[in-house]
């Protein structure tokens, strides 16, 4: 059984919601898979109820499930947490523990020249409408209330750097300008490829699948 005891014993937790640990690395997935709760916390800043949101949940080792929501019920944020007397969403990675420091070398990243233009979908339980048309210089994301333009430059068939463009969404309009380090670290069977990325305005490592549909 692949216990996360140890990592979830290693989370900080902080009265800035977007600061809580949400990646875990494991043995027991063969890509990336995805648990979403819904939590709430109580008047006195401590989560008091802990509910899996099963439609945006893949990943299926309920062992390790129930240590993350118990752990989840022990958290106790600042007295002046302004998430108090609410309940939230949140959605936790579990990602195959080789991808931590995976990189392709140099003739496994000739399978990524494919990618380099057409239409993609992201694999990820929350940005399930989301369509991405690319081209060699530009890409979009298009998704139910508007679109994302990026400049897209390939460092190499299996490295390239996206550059904000356009934001439809007017809250989202300081980060044009700035950068996404992207490098494809795995090939899927199926058509999708595992990338890692980095923003230049964030502090953070981000994993994801996306899947080629033509």
């Amino acid at each position: 059984m692949n216990k996360i005891t140890l990592l979830i014993a290693l989370l900080v937790f902080s009265n800035t919601f977007g600061q809580v640990q949400k990646k875990f690395f494991v043995e027991d997935v063969k890509s990336v898979e995805y648990v979403t709760v819904n939590f709430c916390v109580n008047d006195e800043a401590k989560i008091s109820e802990v509910t899996i949101v099963a439609d945006k949940t893949t990943y299926g080792n309920e062992y390790n499930i129930e240590q993350l929501r118990q752990y989840l019920l022990g958290v106790q944020y600042h007295s002046d947490s302004k998430l108090k007397n609410n309940c939230y969403d949140s959605t936790f990675e579990f990602i195959n523990n080789e991808y931590e420091n995976k990189s392709l070398n140099a003739e496994e990243c000739k399978a990524c020249e494919k990618f380099k233009t057409g239409i993609y979908a992201y694999k990820h339980v929350l940005y399930q409408d989301t369509k991405i048309k690319r081209k060699r210089k530009v890409q979009r994301e298009i998704f139910k209330d508007g679109k994302q333009i990026y400049y897209i430059k390939w460092i190499s068939d299996c490295h390239y750097v996206l550059t904000y463009k356009k934001m439809t969404e007017p809250r989202l309009k300081h980060l044009i300008g700035k950068e996404i380090d992207v490098e494809i670290i795995d090939v899927l069977d199926d058509g999708s490829y595992v990338y890692k990325s980095k923003a230049n305005f964030e502090d953070k490592t981000d994993f994801g699948i996306i899947k080629k549909i033509k």
